[in-house]
C-alpha cells in the first residue's frame, strides 16, 4: 500500500449538512490524489451523511456505532497511511493551500513531529470573530493558566501517535488536550505563522454541550501529574466550576452580558 503524505482523520455523526464544506476543504488543497487520503469515521448516521459520502469516490469512510470521539478519531488514526495526520472535525475545515503551505513551511524544521498553527475562529453566523496564533505546547503552560489548544491546526506526524498512543476512548470531553500534554512530555510543538484550518462555532458542538466537563478534564490532568492544589491555575478552574450554577441563571448572565458589552466585549456564546 502506497504512503500518502497526509492524512484527514473526520468523525462524524449526524453532520450531513455541515459535512460538504469539510470534504470540498480537503478535496480542493491542489495535491496530488496520492499526496493525501481522506478518512471520514462516521457513528452510524441516520441522515444524509452516508449518502453523501457514496458520491464523493476520494473519500475513504466506515460507517459503524463507535464508543465517542476518541474512539473514532483513533479508527481513522489506525487506518491513516498518511506521514503526517490531521483530525478535522466534520462541521470545520482546511484553509484554502493550506497542506501546500505546510510542506514549504516544515522544510525549516526537518527534525520537528508537532505543528500548531494559526486558525480561523468563526462565529456562529459564519463572520470572523478572531484568528488564533499557533503556539509551542509545553507542559508547564497545559498544566498551568493555558489550557487552550488548537486541535484542527495541530499537524502531528504518525511516529508520535506510535509512542504516546491513541486518545482515551474513557475521556468524553478534552480529549484532545489530555492527549497534547501527553505528547508534550516527549515533543516539541513549532508554532507557524500560517493559518491552517477554519473553526466555525456551532451550537451543540462538544465544546458548547458541556463545558464544565472540559475543566474537570483538566483537573484530572492536574492530579496525574501531581500539580499544586493551591495554585492559580488550580483555583482558575475549581472557580470556574463552582460559579457553574450561576450561569444557569438566566436574569443573571444578561446582566453579566450587559455589562461586558459595555466594555466592548461581544460575548461568544449565544443565550439559549
Amino acid at each position: 500500500m502506497s504512503k500518502a503524505i497526509f492524512t484527514i482523520v473526520t468523525p462524524a455523526l449526524n453532520c450531513g449538512a455541515l459535512l460538504p464544506r469539510n470534504l470540498k476543504s480537503v478535496h480542493s488543497q491542489g495535491l496530488p490524489p496520492g499526496e493525501i487520503e481522506h478518512w471520514v469515521i462516521d457513528g452510524g448516521s441516520k441522515d444524509e451523511t452516508l449518502e453523501i459520502l457514496k458520491q464523493q469516490p476520494h473519500v475513504k469512510y466506515i460507517s459503524e456505532k463507535d464508543k465517542g470521539l476518541s474512539d473514532a478519531v483513533n479508527k481513522g488514526i489506525l487506518r491513516a497511511t498518511g506521514e503526517w495526520i490531521i483530525w478535522l472535525n466534520a462541521d470545520d475545515e482546511l484553509a484554502p493551500d493550506a497542506l501546500m503551505a505546510f510542506k514549504e513551511a516544515i522544510k525549516q524544521y526537518p527534525d520537528v513531529l508537532m505543528f500548531c498553527g494559526r486558525q480561523k475562529v468563526l462565529k456562529y453566523d459564519g463572520s470572523l470573530e478572531s484568528i488564533e496564533e499557533g503556539w509551542a505546547y509545553n507542559v508547564k503552560d497545559l498544566l498551568g493558566m493555558r489550557t487552550s489548544i488548537i486541535q484542527a491546526s495541530t499537524f502531528v506526524h504518525r511516529s508520535v501517535y506510535e509512542k504516546v498512543g491513541l486518545l482515551d476512548v474513557n475521556c468524553r470531553y478534552a480529549m484532545d488536550y489530555e492527549w497534547i500534554v501527553r505528547a508534550a512530555h516527549h515533543y516539541r510543538t513549532q508554532p507557524l505563522p500560517i493559518i491552517l484550518t477554519h473553526y466555525h462555532r456551532r451550537q451543540g458542538s462538544i465544546m458548547d454541550a458541556n463545558m464544565p466537563a472540559h475543566y474537570r478534564t483538566f483537573l484530572r490532568a492536574r492530579r496525574r501529574y501531581r500539580k499544586s492544589f493551591l495554585s492559580p491555575a488550580e483555583w482558575r478552574i475549581r472557580l470556574y466550576l463552582m460559579a457553574q450554577p450561576l450561569r444557569r441563571i438566566i436574569w443573571l448572565r444578561r446582566a453579566v452580558r450587559r455589562i461586558k458589552a459595555a466594555f466592548g466585549h461581544e460575548p461568544v456564546h449565544p443565550m439559549s
